[in-house]
């Protein structure tokens, strides 16, 4: 776990990680600010042209999490701690895709990069899209997600604060909008007909698999971020929680109230943190990680907020579980599954318990029960 890079199978994600196989290792994935120069690569009768190389932009205000970081610095001391279902959920997809990928492009390098390129693409079309928004791949999460922004603005008082951007495989089939990311993104894109020359090579790498872009690995984002306030949630990430047994309202609920959180942590990062959340990075990330699954579970559970009630409660407490890891060398490390559970759970308890059910607690007050609450949980 102390590699530069994680495997593909150790994908870490914000809300998980993956186990490692030893014949993926060559797999990984980088961030969008890591991805460069593709250029041209070996494969089985398929190669990646210069063009399609990417930069990042100026103003790009990098997430203050996501779901698909990869992480690679020391930890914290690990204690008790094991997979989840969710693991088992993410190597069901990642496999095929990675068979495919190798079997296409002729090596583990070449398939690398094409998941890089591809998870990139897709990052930062969902960062810069103003386009009319929709969640869940027919939007069939849209009213869903709409209903639970307008409560989230009036539970935490904060109206009209919060850009919420859904992302979708289907992106990554559209001419337009793949179009629109190479004019921002393309090292070497200068005008409208360059970018749709690369476009349609990413259109033309799609006829050759039924992975491409459908995996749900390519939909795997879900992150905060401080440009326009904006979170956004993958329809891939849901879904693979999904099929962990999780109801998939609780699923979005539980994310966006996640992000949501890190969201409010952001406007009150130098007055709650004034030297940080700890002094070592990794602690730091978890004690935030826990926070927002406090956070969010408060909201879920309150009367005035999601409403979730006591025979809801064991559904979303799994939710937090299923998103736990064990990737204690990492500074990425959110939490064991038992941690999150027990922060998301102290969370509940809080709402529940209150005197005035129909109260709700300040963010500060929020914030300050749980820092007189965190060494129950660690």
């Amino acid at each position: 776990m102390k590699k530069s890079t994680f495997a593909l199978m150790c994908l870490a994600v914000g809300f998980a990680t993956a186990s490692c196989e030893n014949q993926m290792e060559e797999l990984s994935v980088k961030t969008g600010s890591q991805l460069r120069n593709v250029g041209v690569l070996p494969a089985s009768g398929l190669e990646i042209p210069q063009n399609l190389a990417l930069t990042t932009p100026a103003d790009y205000a990098a997430p203050g999490e996501n779901l698909r970081n990869l992480f690679t610095y020391d930890a914290v001391a690990p204690s008790t701690c094991g997979p989840t279902q969710f693991v088992a959920v993410q190597n069901k997809y990642l496999a095929p895709l990675g068979k495919d990928l190798i079997a296409l492009f002729g090596s583990a390098q070449a398939a690398n990069s094409v998941l890089n390129l591809y998870m990139t693409l897709n990052q930062y079309s969902a960062y810069f899209d103003t386009s009319e928004q929709y969640f869940g791949q027919n939007g069939e999460y849209t009213e869903l997600m709409a209903k639970r922004k307008r409560d989230l603005e009036a539970f935490w008082d904060m109206p009209n604060l919060i850009q919420l951007n859904g992302q979708h495989t289907a992106t990554l089939n559209d001419r337009e909008k793949l179009a629109d990311v190479y004019q921002i993104v393309g090292a070497n894109i200068k005008t409208r007909e360059q970018a749709y020359a690369a476009a349609d090579q990413i259109l033309y790498f799609n006829t050759f698999s039924s992975y491409l872009p459908e995996s749900p690995f390519f939909a795997l984002d879900g992150f905060a971020t401080t440009y326009r306030n904006l979170i956004v949630i993958g329809d891939g990430i849901v879904e693979m929680l999904t099929e962990t047994g999780v109801e998939p309202g609780i699923v979005w609920t539980g994310i966006l109230a996640h992000e949501w959180a890190h969201q409010i942590q952001f406007k009150n990062m130098s007055a709650w943190y004034p030297n940080g959340a700890a002094q070592d990075r990794a602690e730091a990330t978890r004690y935030t990680e826990l926070e927002a699954d406090f956070m969010a579970a408060y909201y879920m559970t309150h009367k005035r907020g999601a409403t979730y009630n006591s025979k809801r409660v064991e559904d979303f407490l799994t939710l937090f579980f299923q998103i736990g890891d064990c990737g204690f060398a990492s500074s990425g490390h959110h939490g064991t599954p038992a941690q999150r559970m027990a922060a998301a759970r102290l969370g509940f308890q809080l709402a529940d318990e209150a005197q005035k059910q129909g109260h709700i607690l300040t963010r500060q007050q929020v914030h300050e029960a749980f820092v007189s609450k965190i060494s129950t949980v660690l």
